[in-house]
């Protein structure tokens, strides 16, 4: 039956089950704007396998929330920069797919080690289990990891300064990455925004070169990645997968995408 045909109302479950499906959806749909610009609402539907009303309701939605602008036939995002680097979307999303990445990211931790973390917001979500793997050193440019870690005395903050970006909430620029070349770590936990075939992408040139050089002082770096990020698209390009220890990613990525990681001797790990 079409998803357009009003029958009987749901059991609650089911209409629970449709409420999640339809945020993630809208998420996706976000996501995919992000990398192409726009879209039309035939493309989407059959991306989606969705009927065109379907997608005429979530850019509805998607725009009384000021996130896209309708145009004749389809949809573009209303301000790509704002949304794309605003940290409180980019902190809902694919929360459920990461809790299994971050309880395994941190089971990588030994006490005593000094961990590089990045100021992505899936890095962020290691924050409340680190306490518990105390002493650690911390080096990092996101603000975020100082004010939740600050508390513990288990843990020694080092904070990369440099030039603050209030949307991403971190540093960012040429006295960062100087800064963290005088350093080194034993483990870097670290997310993206894309990967596209065996290339990890980043949507913003200044996240990059910061990413690039915290990598470069450690030991070993793990990539967390959610099975959404697994698309076409991405700007600028941060590195090769050959280049993490590990990528852990959640179950829900496509069988035919770990394949061909597999089959490329990258080490990816499904948490």
């Amino acid at each position: 039956m079409s998803d357009d045909i009003r029958s009987a109302p749901p059991l609650d479950g089911f209409s629970g089950v449709k409420r999640q499906n339809l945020k993630s959806r809208q998420q996706q749909i976000l996501d995919l704007l992000f990398e192409q610009g726009n879209a039309s609402i035939e493309f989407l539907a059959e991306h989606f396998d969705v009927s065109r009303m379907t997608i005429h309701r979530d850019a509805h939605a998607l725009a009384s929330q000021g996130l896209i602008d309708k145009i004749h036939g389809g949809i573009t995002l209303k301000n790509r920069a704002r949304t794309e680097k605003n940290v409180a979307y980019r902190q809902h999303r694919a929360a459920n797919l990461k809790k299994a990445i971050i309880q395994r990211a941190v089971s990588m931790i030994e006490p005593g080690q000094v961990i590089i973390l990045d100021d992505s917001t899936t890095v962020a979500e290691m924050l409340p289990l680190l306490p518990a793997r105390a002493p650690l050193t911390v080096i990092t440019n996101a603000v975020g990891v100082v004010q939740a870690l600050a508390p513990f005395p288990g843990i020694k903050i080092i904070c990369l300064g440099g030039g603050y970006s209030n949307s991403r909430n971190a540093f960012f620029g040429l006295v960062c990455e100087q800064a963290a070349r005088s350093l080194r770590g034993n483990i870097m936990f670290m997310s993206t925004s894309v990967i596209s075939g065996d290339t990890a992408f980043q949507n913003d040139q200044d996240v990059v070169k910061v990413k690039r050089a915290l990598m470069a002082i450690a030991d070993r770096c793990v990539l967390l990645v959610d099975s959404t990020k697994f698309r076409q698209g991405g700007l600028h390009r941060l590195t090769s997968l050959q280049e993490f220890d590990r990528i852990l990613t959640d179950g829900q990525i496509k069988p035919a995408i770990l394949s061909d990681l597999e089959a490329s001797g990258i080490p990816v790990e499904v948490c």
